[in-house]
């Protein structure tokens, strides 16, 4: 190949050169094709050119790309693989020379008579990528009517070598989009927003008023309302919805880790840190990063945390030089944060860094009507996951999901149609494969029973409607029960045995 470049002249180097300069510029097939086929052009000085692709379902031969006048009407034209220059090119692997096409027996007529182009002579080399022919490059009627040379040959096996590896690239990085659309689309799907209450669409409503600007938000509800879903549809609402999303739990990761998980370390950090590693923020840079239970985060790192609010930047963990990151922060938490800076476990100067737009989420109780879109939404996606026939909810299990209390709000919910559509063997939900919680309260009243079990019934009611407004927090709800945690935890695990004492 060097032996060849050598002969080269300098113009056709030069064209090379900005074919190869172009070419880096762009991962568009599209564009790297026309790019292709304008420098083949240029460089062997003919009239047009087209490249054409494998088509290896039909066996055929299809115009990816063209120049000269006709090249629109080559668009839905193919090439029999049997049938032409082309197609004897594509089968031998072999640049194909041909002076004169009337005198030349693989000659294919039938592109000309339907496009009324005259084709008087052609060069065609293999387009080759990991050893496999996947096409040709076509250089048509040399101009002056001069013959085709040696050096032309040449000039195309080069140009075709250049095309074979940009055009892997560009498919690879066409293939990769393609996952990450899907990818993205799997990820909207089941983060998909499903409500029907006047509730939540006031949520929805406040998320798409903030989602344009970088305000900091703050998410305010229990666990398991959906804090992360809005979350996620403020970012896909945002001009960042092309950048990373990062969702961190700042109570699941230990008080030692954290602040390595946030900003980074450097190698030697501590005795673990065996190489450079990013953290979070650097990950989410130009994107959005979610801190839920950002009322668990400790005080030493809220200061930290306060700087990349106020500056943007940060240094990694046994590390000195800034780091400048772009990133719009949503914090989540299920506890009252004004509670928590009057204990001195909060900065108050975080807080209002961070609340800066408060959305705050009902529970599920609250808004009702959302349960039964909910619950057949997760019926629709558990009956495909398990290859199920389920396909509805009859009317007394809907009533009983309708009158729980729902303390696990919506994460509960899911968890309970994942349960029954692993029990039934039946087209419809019943209240046999819908077991809601030993104790589980619903909001009917009747008036059948003995004091005896009408005081446990409501007692029940009233314990487990305590533990649902303290967000499922146990501990909260026997501060205000104003009985020990354990005898709570008694209540809720043998309430038959309780009410007999």
């Amino acid at each position: 190949m060097e032996g060849v470049i050598r002969k080269i002249g300098r113009e056709e180097l030069e064209i090379l050169f900005q074919m190869a300069s172009s070419l880096s510029s762009t991962l568009e097939l599209s564009k790297i094709l026309n790019i292709i086929m304008e420098s083949a052009k240029t460089l062997l000085k003919a009239e047009a050119s087209s490249l054409l692709l494998l088509d290896e379902t039909t066996n055929e031969l299809y115009f990816a790309s063209a120049t000269g006048d006709v090249s629109e009407r080559l668009k839905n034209l193919t090439v029999p693989l049997d049938k032409g220059i082309a197609g004897a090119c594509v089968r031998t692997g072999k640049v194909k020379v041909v002076q004169d096409t009337l005198s030349d027996k693989e000659f294919y007529p039938q592109i000309d008579k339907q496009t009324g182009f005259a084709t008087k002579s052609i060069i065609a080399a293999p387009l080759n990528i990991s050893g496999k022919v996947i096409g040709v490059i076509e250089v048509l009627n040399k101009k002056k009517g001069v013959a085709w040379t040696e050096g032309d040959k040449e000039l195309l096996i080069i140009i075709g070598l250049q095309a074979g590896q940009v055009i892997k690239n560009a498919q690879m990085h066409r293939r990769v989009q393609e996952h990450k659309n899907l990818l993205r689309d799997e990820i909207d799907s089941r983060y998909k927003i499903i409500s029907a209450s006047a509730e939540f669409k006031a949520v929805l409503e406040l998320a798409k008023k903030v989602a344009p600007s970088t305000a900091s938000v703050l998410l305010l509800g229990e666990n398991g309302t959906g804090k992360e879903l809005i979350a996620r549809y403020v970012h896909r609402l945002s001009n960042r919805k092309e950048g990373p999303f990062i969702a961190l739990n700042c109570a699941a990761i230990p008080v030692t880790l954290l602040e390595s998980e946030l900003f980074g370390h450097e190698k030697g950090a501590f005795t673990d840190a065996t190489s450079l590693r990013k953290g979070f923020f650097e990950l989410a840079n130009k994107g959005t990063i979610l801190l839920d239970e950002i009322g668990d985060l400790p005080p030493e790192t809220q200061s930290k945390l306060l700087r990349v609010l106020q500056e943007r930047e940060f240094e990694r963990l046994g590390g000195t030089k800034t780091i400048k990151v772009d990133v719009r922060v949503i914090a989540a938490t299920n506890q009252e944060l004004d509670e928590k800076i009057k204990q001195k476990l909060f900065r108050e100067d975080l807080y209002y860094r961070l609340d800066v737009f408060p959305i705050r989420i009902p529970p599920l109780r609250e808004r009702k009507d959302d349960i039964p879109l909910l619950a057949q939404h997760f019926l629709s996606i558990y009956a495909k996951e398990f290859n199920k026939a389920v396909h509805k909810i009859d009317e007394q299990a809907m009533k009983e999901l309708l009158g729980y209390a729902w303390p696990g709000n919506v994460r509960e919910l899911q968890n309970i149609i994942e349960r029954a559509v692993v029990l039934t063997n039946s087209d419809q939900l019943d209240q046999k494969s819908l077991i809601l919680p030993s104790g589980a309260v619903t909001e009917k009243q009747t008036f059948d029973q003995g004091l005896k079990e009408a005081v446990t019934e409501f007692k029940m009611a009233y314990i487990t409607e305590v533990i649902a407004r303290c967000g499922g927090n146990q501990r909260k709800a026997s501060e205000l029960l104003k009985i020990q945690p354990s005898y709570l935890s008694r209540l809720l695990h043998q309430p038959e045995e309780e009410s007999t004492n």
